[in-house]
């Protein structure tokens, strides 16, 4: 059971990630997320050294939960297609369902510096790792050695554009074509075509 300690810090945290997410990182103050909180300055520095620390705590916790949430959705016996298929669904629907959690996690990351971005990295390279198992779909196939990366990119970066337009809450319609740029470098166009056309009917 968490202490009270624990729980203003949580808040703390969840108040980092939303405020960001709703105004922009370089507009966000400690005060800012203290009112969202509903805790004190005092609280804050107790917790954190400024607001980078706390944006820093609040990322890396933010990327384990969603990792938790996309891992603990996967069946690890359902072929590999299925499971990127119903890995990309949870994340989209957390996007979809928290639009400031998800400009914090792909936008406004960018702007919190080097640090901030090499948590990003960091949280790509774990997709990579699924991603990879990919090369087993076809033996023998030659692929580049950085498909991971520009399977995940191709998908981040139409996410992104959804983001800045403000269109986090559409993103499910989007999901077609989201899984088809993730497989297709893999599977190629036709199978990835057919995955995309079984994603549309689900929708």
């Amino acid at each position: 059971m968490a202490t009270d300690i624990e729980s203003r810090r949580d808040a703390l945290l969840t108040a980092m990630i939303r405020v960001v997410g709703r105004q922009g990182y370089d507009a966000t103050s400690v005060a800012d997320v203290i009112a969202e909180a509903g805790t004190s300055r005092t609280t804050f520095y107790k917790n954190f050294d400024d607001k980078h620390d706390c944006f820093l705590a609040a990322y890396e916790r933010m990327v384990e939960q969603v990792f938790d949430t996309i891992v603990s959705e996967c069946d690890g016996e359902q072929p590999w297609t299925s499971r990127v298929r119903r890995g990309l669904e949870t994340l989209v629907e957390i996007f979809a369902l928290e639009p400031e959690l998800a400009r914090t996690a792909v936008v406004e990351v960018a702007a919190a510096g080097a640090d901030a971005r090499q948590l990003h990295w960091d949280a790509i390279n774990r997709f990579r790792g699924y991603m990879e198992v990919g090369r087993e779909t076809e033996p023998g196939k030659e692929l580049p050695e950085q498909i991971s990366v520009m399977a995940i990119g191709a998908v981040s970066g139409l996410i992104f554009d959804e983001l800045i337009a403000g269109r986090a809450e559409q993103l499910p319609e989007l999901m077609p074509d989201l899984l088809f740029a993730m497989l297709v470098p893999y599977i190629g166009p036709t199978a990835a075509a057919d995955e995309m056309r079984r994603a549309a009917q689900a929708a």
